[in-house]
């Protein structure tokens, strides 16, 4: 198995505690919508226990529309791999808030991750671009939106577009977004060049301020087997697997394993 059979994977992204940009509309929506980039960030790197935890804690939003995307996608990582009724569950949450919420790229997004996630490919590809244009009409009324920044810049890691995307990345970085998220996202713009060295060095510096994120092991391993750092390509895929065994990802990763074994 080659670089080349490989897609990047959906659970690329992931957001974490941002600045709230300055188009909310008021301060409960405000803070819904952080508690939902903190819940994402957490699901997205395969602790959805931790996810749960922090929409626990916030029950208040339970009604919002930010609570109930961050709820669904944490359905969908408890149940991939695992229960089907689960993951359709929360793709149908997903579906219903990005048609309700026509201006919000977030919940677009990541039902084209469980649409990528579940093999409908094309459908993914279409929610994939409708995040783009809500993304890049939020950044072109407010440039300095870092969260609308950052989902542009995913957006268009999808499409493989991958300098356009680091640019993105860099604003939402320079404006407030999480680090490590940036960086690893930028990191995956890097391996879509075939750039091996400037992937890895991003996926270095994710794991120095973030060792917990399980995918960054996932693609830094596949840096480290381009760069002909074999055994270090295999430490990293052992500790994905243990820390995702259930993730998309997983199959690859044990397959890529036993190849080398």
């Amino acid at each position: 198995m080659t670089w080349k059979t490989l897609r990047i994977a959906p659970s690329i992204i992931f957001a974490a505690l941002v600045v709230a940009p300055s188009h909310a509309a008021d301060a409960p929506q405000a803070g819904a919508e952080q508690i939902r980039d903190r819940a994402i960030s957490k699901a997205v790197a395969w602790r959805p226990k931790s996810a749960e935890s922090i929409l626990k804690k916030n029950l208040k939003f339970e009604e919002s529309q930010p609570w109930l995307t961050a709820e669904a996608l944490l359905m969908v990582t408890f149940g991939i791999g695992q229960d089907e009724a689960t993951v359709n569950k929360g793709l149908a949450i997903l579906d219903k808030q990005a048609k309700k919420n026509p201006d919000d790229p977030v919940s677009e997004f990541y039902l084209g991750e469980v649409l990528y996630w579940t093999k409908q490919t094309d459908q993914a590809k279409a929610a994939w671009q409708n995040a783009h244009d809500r993304a890049k009409a939020l950044v072109s009324k407010t440039p300095k939106d870092a969260r609308a920044q950052f989902y542009l810049g995913a957006s268009l890691v999808r499409q493989e577009r991958a300098g356009e995307a680091r640019k993105a990345l860099k604003k939402a970085k320079r404006f407030g977004f999480d680090q490590p998220m940036v960086d690893y996202q930028i990191g995956l713009t890097y391996l879509i060049e075939e750039n091996w060295e400037a992937a890895k060095n991003s996926f270095d510096s994710v794991h120095e301020l973030d060792p917990r994120y399980a995918h960054l092991y996932f693609y830094r391993g596949i840096a480290w087997d381009k760069l002909g750092r074999k055994a270090n390509s295999l430490v990293d895929l052992d500790q994905f697997v243990k820390l995702a065994p259930n993730s998309p990802e997983a199959k690859t990763a044990k397959a890529l394993l036993a190849a080398r074994r």
